[in-house]
């Protein structure tokens, strides 16, 4: 196993609130990752530590085995499309595009005049005249075309329509068949990119809460339903909330290993085990369990 980025002990506050909490990560090479959590959770701090663009009050980070404060020429093998628009917005899109390619230097300038055609671009537009749809799509074809050995997209589908979200998601992988990379997609837009996903990384209050391959993490998700009594005798569901309640049943969500006693248990008792998907468990975890009305 190769690793493209090593994340090790990395810690960062603003004034007084912990952004990251001591995060440790190894994204491997030539794997699609998806990068979740909610707002404010430290995906972007994140990436921004991970790019060298904000340094880390503790910890290191190291691309392709070089520590990114020693060797900043290891950031060239990084692209980051972010949600914000270009600075340069009086450009024109060919101009843009231009610009941005010089930065990387595999870039496909055919597959983004094919791109261009396919999401309806008209290049020579300024590109402050775009929608914010439009300006989402020439940042991600930036990505695309980039096939830099790491590709980071955060949020890369914000003003885009379920039609061009699919179509991104379709050609973004494509592209990787093509030219296997590492790919991190940062994003809200869970169930749409799960089939995507090689691993993922779920960050909850500057914490990795989850970092597993996709099929791993959907086998230790769970939905346990059950009578209440029964549900009491496991555990795994010690100390725990349901996440609903109806007569006399429960319903908890889980995730982890679960051992041969409780699982003993859960057929015996006829309680209901199903796994849930990766946006369930994402939920399920973000969860506030204060009520609104007392």
């Amino acid at each position: 196993m190769s690793i493209a980025i090593e994340v090790k002990n990395v810690s960062h506050s603003f004034k007084d609130k912990k952004i990251c909490d001591n995060m440790s990560i190894n994204f491997e090479e030539n794997k699609i990752y998806g990068l979740l959590g909610k707002n404010g959770a430290g995906k972007t701090t994140l990436i921004n530590i991970i790019t060298n663009q904000l340094l880390c009050n503790n910890g290191e980070v190291k691309i392709f085995g070089k520590n990114i404060k020693e060797d900043n020429k290891v950031l060239n093998d990084i692209c980051v499309v972010r949600e914000r628009e270009f600075y340069d917005i009086e450009y024109k899109v060919k101009d843009i595009f231009k610009a941005y390619s010089y930065f990387y230097k595999d870039y496909d300038y055919k597959l983004q005049d094919k791109l261009c055609k396919r999401f309806e671009i008209n290049q020579k537009l300024i590109y402050k005249k775009l929608s914010r749809g439009m300006k989402t799509i020439v940042s991600n074809i930036i990505g695309i075309c980039s096939n830099s050995p790491i590709t980071i997209f955060d949020e890369p589908t914000i003003g885009l329509d379920a039609v061009n979200r699919q179509e991104f998601y379709s050609i973004l992988l494509e592209s990787y068949t093509q030219k296997n990379r590492t790919i991190i997609i940062s994003t809200h837009q869970i169930n749409e990119v799960e089939e995507l996903l090689e691993k993922v990384i779920i960050i909850k209050n500057g914490k990795i809460e989850v970092d597993d391959y996709i099929d791993e993490v959907k086998e230790k998700s769970y939905h346990i339903t059950g009578k209440k009594d029964d549900l009491n005798k496991l555990s795994i569901l010690k100390d725990r909330k349901p996440i609903k309640s109806f007569g006399n049943n429960e319903v908890y969500s889980y995730y982890g290993e679960i051992s041969d006693e409780d699982l003993e248990l859960i057929e015996n008792l006829n309680i209901e085990l199903v796994n849930m998907s990766i946006q369930d468990l994402f939920i399920n975890m973000n969860k506030k369990e204060e009520a609104i009305y007392e």
